[in-house]
């Protein structure tokens, strides 16, 4: 082991409430209580991904149908393949003042789609073509996958995703079902980032998707085809592809994710043999976020 991951370790050791494995040539090394379900936000986006791009394969829809078709309200030509990269020009709701003050107001309370898009669709549209990261288009997709399937998301996310990865505490919960201990309903985050899960399952799933047990090659390779994303540390060429964050100079992909009380970070670097889940309450970790101190374990 080196240094860097010596050190890694370490600082992992001494945060409160965090929950980490991680994955070298050599194993795994696991910090605190990997089992345990809390949020995991925007890494709900990777499964969200994988659900569709399952479905896309076996015919049951199109990577760049118009989204219009599910949902005639949403105007424009935007596809699925540009909501699920972030390029579909839609702008966004979680910085609204409306949005802000009702979870302030009533946390365990969430709004459902129709609320989201009021506070969304009615801002200043960003250009389409250009990543533009905009959490409602991914209310949108469960919409879509919802229409698709003729099941509640819940269970297409289980049978697509959940199961076929061995991810037994994983679920998206119903309003009501996934509250934090400060009284907030994460069905806030909805399609988004309301998902629970444990640093093992999503362990679990990182290795199903880049063993090939959740999607065709060629569907991997395009959801890890990236468009670039505006340079930010502790990225070093950041992209986006379909639901994962991608680092061509690092190597990496995978997804971080926040919401109230937590932080988490899922990645992994294929040519290193190495992966990260870090799942940590939001103050936990003074020194660093979960995602830097992932990518600090995944670069080599």
């Amino acid at each position: 082991m080196q240094a860097g991951d010596r050190q890694v370790l370490d600082e992992l050791a001494v945060c409160a409430d965090v929950a980490a494995l991680v994955r070298d040539r050599d194993g795994r090394h696991v910090i605190g209580d990997v089992e345990a379900p809390v949020p995991v936000f925007s890494v709900t986006k990777m499964f969200l991904a994988v659900a569709t791009l399952r479905l896309a394969e076996s015919g049951h829809l199109g990577l760049d149908a118009q989204v219009r078709r599910w949902l005639p309200q949403i105007a424009g030509a935007i596809t699925v393949r540009e909501i699920l990269g972030h390029t579909a020009g839609l702008p966004d709701y979680p910085a609204t003042a409306d949005y802000l003050a009702a979870v302030a107001d009533r946390p365990g309370e969430p709004w459902g789609l129709t609320e989201i898009l009021d506070a969304s669709l009615t801002g200043d549209w960003p250009p389409r073509g250009a990543f533009s990261y905009a959490n409602v288009g991914y209310w949108l997709l469960g919409a879509v996958i919802e229409r698709t399937t003729g099941v509640p998301l819940a269970g297409t996310l289980a049978a697509e995703v959940f199961r076929p990865a061995e991810m037994a505490a994983t679920f998206y919960p119903e309003i009501g079902a996934g509250v934090t201990g400060d009284g907030y309903d994460t069905r806030w985050a909805g399609p988004a980032g309301a998902a629970w899960s444990t640093a093992s399952d999503v362990d679990r799933f990182l290795a199903a998707l880049l063993g090939g047990a959740l999607l065709h090659a060629g569907s991997l390779a395009a959801m890890t085809s990236a468009k670039p994303a505006g340079a930010h540390p502790p990225w070093r060429e950041p992209g986006y592809g379909l639901g994962v964050m991608v680092d061509g100079s690092l190597g990496t992909f995978g997804h971080g994710g926040g919401g109230p009380g937590y932080q988490a970070a899922a990645f992994i670097a294929p040519g290193a043999g190495r992966s990260a889940v870090i799942l940590a309450r939001s103050s936990s970790c003074a020194l660093a976020s979960p995602t830097e101190l992932a990518l600090r374990w995944l670069v080599i």
